[in-house]
C-alpha cells in the first residue's frame, strides 16, 4: 500500500485482486510500463503526445481504483483534480512519471504483487511439484 499526500491529506491507495480481475487494467499497467521507456527522448510528435495521453489516462485509473478501499472518490474527474493539486505543489518531483513509478514500485515491490513477480518462477516450480505429489 503506498500513501499520496496532497495538500496536507494522507490518500491511501491499496489494489485489491478486483480492482485487475475485473477490468483490463493490468494489461494496461504492463503496456505503459514499455511506454515510459520509449518517452525518454522523445519528441513531441503525435505519436508520443498519444502515449503520454494513455499515460495519464491509465495513472487516474489506477488511483481511482486504488483509492477505492479508504477514501473513495465519486468520479474520474475528482481523481484528476487531485492529481492536479499534486502538481501544484511540486512541479518538479510531482509529474506524471513520478506518480506512475510510484503505482509501479507498489504494485510490483511489497505491494499488491508482493514477490510473485520477482520469484514467479521459483515459486511457480514449487507449486507444480505440490501439485503433482498430490495427484499421485
Amino acid at each position: 500500500m503506498m500513501t499520496l499526500k496532497v495538500k496536507e491529506k494522507e490518500y491511501k491507495v491499496k489494489f485489491g485482486y478486483n480492482n485487475f480481475c475485473d477490468s483490463d487494467l493490468l494489461d494496461r499497467t504492463a503496456d505503459a510500463m514499455g511506454i515510459v521507456g520509449e518517452l525518454e527522448g522523445a519528441t513531441t510528435d503525435s505519436s508520443s503526445m498519444a502515449k503520454v495521453r494513455k499515460l495519464f489516462t491509465l495513472t487516474r485509473e489506477l488511483l481511482f481504483e486504488g483509492f477505492k478501499k479508504f477514501n473513495p472518490v465519486s468520479s474520474l474527474d475528482e481523481v484528476g483534480d487531485i492529481l492536479d493539486d499534486y502538481l501544484d505543489e511540486d512541479p518538479e518531483n510531482h509529474g506524471l512519471v513520478t506518480i506512475f513509478g510510484q503505482i509501479i514500485l507498489d504494485l510490483m515491490g511489497g505491494g499488491f504483487f508482493g514477490d510473485l513477480l520477482t520469484k514467479s518462477s521459483e515459486a511457480m516450480t514449487k507449486l507444480t511439484k505440490k501439485v503433482s505429489k498430490k495427484k499421485n
